[in-house]
């Protein structure tokens, strides 16, 4: 992001605050049932929590690049014409309204209204006289992701609902409500809904989570009712007419693993735990919140990586496989597990949540959204490049067809609500960042605190508080586990401060308007030595902040990722500097980058280099690295900043005559049935990789491990090779649960001219979890084999390539 971008972000948000000034607070709709739990934590109304540091920043730029940049007609395209273009294609408008409401009661800003209105009365036009209100045709309602679909719905909903006041929508809620009550359940003739949806049907109960909410806004006891049945279904074994649930509260009781729950897909498992300490919120059932919290421990002692981001291939896997790239860091799980930590902050009142919250967010937050807002990473990984998406790559612009992509802004939407807040002694201070909070005690008296700060780009946290009147009350401020050196003083005088048992620091006093709090939080460069997969490898943090090394920043150094190491596993000898961020990696006007020493890979001389956030490695398109060799490690060498794919494994050319298979999207080589060698995958430009299941079957081949992985969302593939003829063989299999039929996934492509316009797998093979080989005989004349891919319904993906010399 360059200055202009900086000014312009900037001058959006003190207009929009001016506007949320002038405007009256915003009063939601009040809840009929205040449930059996009061939280520890008070969820502020996002109007009253204004951040204008880092954070503040990327909000605002969510909201001028992103929320209102979205095709909203395309948003809807699924529900005006169904089928929707994916199975899980009227999630995106769901979680649009989510976050947009949020943004919108934050900002005041009247174009986000405005669309607002024009979406949730569109959506509801929508909704058939039956209460139905997903993408689905109806011979194929509820399956898949329709239940998954309708949960969306009611979250943006009912938020839209609750916040803009508007209840003429309010039916369009009961209804969604009433047709799920209908439809499934225990009872004699209603369906099962583990057989309703995806992943063990994590899927279809993570709809657990809205319906508490329409419960508690309704009063209407079908929806509880409809709710203890989710938890009964997750325990339930298989039977004549039931599917076997993923046992999520009672393998969590006594398992205390997330990896054995259901089939561990992180993001449905974290989106159910979500939905159940709502219900343990209204009802208190003590075990549910045994069982989350259980799931909390397991995930922060073995399942998370530094910066906050947690599983891989979209699953979570054994005590300390945490690799550093394999498809890491979903956003979706990303922003699922900052509402889980928000929520168990809440019930709890506990500051390990808030350390939780401010690593995910200044960490893998940040680092997966593009900084000026536009765009968000699927997979956010430990170190290569940052897939950033926009929405126009598969040929509908504006729509966020990746699930990161819609979830992303709902992550930033949420800060405010527990960034600074209430509880029963005072105020409560989890994130440090300069804004104004105006909030009430729970005793009703007003109290402002205006907080002027760098952090984390400086130590100092400067916050003036100014209650409506002198009056009594504490401020806790939450001391970060990471820092051993925190200081306070209260309008110049130095005060003890000693973290309670709650982990915050709490200042009791009798408080007047313009007193001053200075905190300073000492931070300090820490090195983490790699174990696991990273041995013979340090991380190094600095603060709240994990490190990277970036390859256009070491550039301006005179190195590259591969021609340096960390000396020796010893903080001291860093000598870690943190410096002003220069222009062209300047994010924020806190940001800086952190000088340290190091030793060159070649000869071992001192060399000193520059490191960066990991929220701003790889912003400008180029590789990153967070794990840094120890100088006995040598690491392969990444691909060159700026040049295809290909290079990641040069591909030489080949002699006359051989013949060249790939087995695309895998690591290692692959010897099929025949005793062929598939050289794992190369030679493709852009996209991800991805990895079946051992015992997938694939019906109509011999050999189902060509088809085990892939290469998808790429944009191209070359290949050098002696010109001539060639038959080149294309292999497809749709084996993704996400297609279910006919234009699933349609694409084009193509191959030394000749084209292949709207291939549908699905259609060429058969059927899904079928093979199907495109055979077409090219001529090279330019001394290499080109391939083109350009996304239409959903992205490119290919299982192997072979080209074979012509006779």
């Amino acid at each position: 992001m360059n200055t202009n971008m900086n000014v312009k972000i900037l001058s959006f948000f003190m207009v929009a605050a001016v506007a949320t000034a002038l405007a009256q607070p915003i009063a939601p709709v009040p809840e009929k049932i205040s449930g059996a739990v009061k939280d520890r934590q008070d969820s502020q109304i996002p109007d009253r929590v204004h951040q204008t540091g880092w954070e503040g920043m990327r909000s605002a730029a969510s909201i001028t690049n992103r929320l209102e940049k979205v095709n909203l007609d395309s948003l809807l395209d699924g529900f005006r014409h169904r089928p929707g273009r994916q199975a899980w294609d009227g999630e995106h408008v769901g979680k649009w309204l989510h976050a947009a409401t949020l943004e919108w009661v934050n900002s005041g800003d009247p174009v986000l209204r405005e669309k607002l209105d024009y979406v949730a009365a569109e959506l509801a036009k929508c909704q058939t006289d039956d209460g139905y209100l997903g993408t689905y045709l109806a011979t194929n309602r509820w399956t898949s992701w329709d239940v998954w679909v309708h949960k969306y719905d009611l979250i943006g909903l009912v938020t839209y609902v609750r916040y803009t006041g508007n209840t003429n929508l309010l039916p369009t809620c009961t209804r969604m409500g009433d047709i799920l009550c209908e439809t499934f359940g225990d009872e004699p003739g209603k369906r099962d809904i583990i057989k309703a949806g995806e992943h063990i049907g994590m899927a279809p109960t993570s709809v657990l989570e809205p319906m508490m909410l329409l419960y508690r806004l309704t009063g209407d006891p079908r929806y509880l009712d409809f709710c203890k049945y989710i938890l009964r279904a997750w325990e339930q074994p298989k039977g004549p007419h039931t599917q076997y649930g993923p046992h999520i509260v009672s393998t969590l009781l006594t398992a205390k693993r997330v990896d054995k729950v259901g089939n561990g897909k992180a993001y449905e498992m974290l989106s159910c735990l979500n939905g159940a300490l709502e219900y343990y919120r209204t009802t208190g059932d003590k075990k549910v919140l045994e069982a989350c919290l259980n799931a909390w421990q397991d995930i922060v002692d073995n399942r998370i990586y530094l910066t906050g981001a947690m599983s891989y291939r979209e699953h979570f896997h054994d005590n300390f496989d945490l690799p550093n790239v394999n498809n890491v860091g979903e956003t979706c799980v990303t922003v699922t597990w900052l509402q889980f930590n928000a929520q168990l902050l809440r019930l709890t009142g506990e500051a390990r949540f808030a350390d939780e919250l401010e690593r995910v967010i200044l960490n893998q937050l940040l680092g997966a959204q593009t900084c000026d807002g536009s765009g968000w990473g699927y997979y956010v990984q430990m170190e290569g490049k940052k897939p950033y998406y926009k929405g126009d790559e598969k040929g509908v612009a504006g729509v966020g067809f990746t699930c990161c992509l819609s979830s992303g802004p709902r992550g930033l939407a949420l800060i405010p609500t527990f960034a600074v807040t209430t509880d029963a002694d005072g105020v409560v201070v989890n994130l440090y960042e300069s804004g104004q909070a105006k909030l009430a005690l729970r005793n009703g008296t007003a109290v402002q605190l205006d907080t002027d700060t760098l952090y984390p780009g400086e130590d100092q946290i400067r916050i003036t508080v100014s209650p409506a009147k002198k009056k009594s009350f504490a401020i806790k401020l939450r001391i970060p586990s990471w820092c051993r050196n925190a200081t306070v003083e209260v309008n110049g005088q130095k005060v003890e401060i000693k973290p309670g048992p709650d982990g915050y620091a709490k200042i009791k006093r009798t408080w007047k308007p313009g007193d001053k709090i200075e905190l300073s939080l000492k931070q300090e460069a820490r090195l983490i030595v790699g174990n696991h997969k990273n041995q013979d490898r340090v991380a190094i943090l600095y603060g709240p902040l994990v490190l990277a090394a970036d390859a256009d920043l070491l550039q301006a150094d005179g190195q590259t990722l591969t021609s340096f190491a960390i000396a020796k596993p010893d903080v001291a000898a860093l000598a870690l500097t943190p410096e002003p961020a220069p222009a062209g990696v300047k994010t924020w006007p806190g940001a800086q980058v952190f000088r340290i020493n190091a030793v060159s890979r070649k000869d071992g001389s001192p060399v000193t280099i520059r490191l960066i956030s990991f929220a701003d490695a790889g912003g400008t398109g180029t590789n990153y690295q967070v794990w840094l060799p120890l100088p006995g490690y040598v690491a392969p060498v990444p691909a060159a900043t700026k040049v295809p794919a290909a290079s990641v494994q040069p591909a030489t050319v080949t002699p006359v005559g051989s013949v060249i298979r790939i087995d695309a999207g895998s690591a290692t080589d692959f010897t099929d049935a025949a005793g062929n060698i598939w050289l794992s995958d190369r030679g493709f430009d852009g996209g991800e990789n991805s990895v079946r299941e051992d015992d997938m079957k694939i019906a109509n081949t011999t050999d189902a491990g060509i088809y085990r992985t892939e290469h998808w969302g790429m944009s191209s593939f070359s290949q050098p090779l002696p010109n001539g003829k060639y038959v080149v063989k294309l292999h497809f299999a749709e084996t993704w649960d996400g297609v279910t039929g006919p234009e699933g996934r349609v694409f084009s492509f193509n191959v030394e001219g000749q084209e292949f316009k709207d291939f549908d797998v699905w259609v060429k093979a058969g059927g899904g979890q079928r093979a199907y080989i495109e055979t077409v005989p090219v001529t090279i004349a330019d001394g290499k084999l080109d391939i083109t891919f350009v996304s239409g319904v959903d992205n490119p993906e290919i299982n192997g390539i072979e080209i074979i010399p012509a006779p």
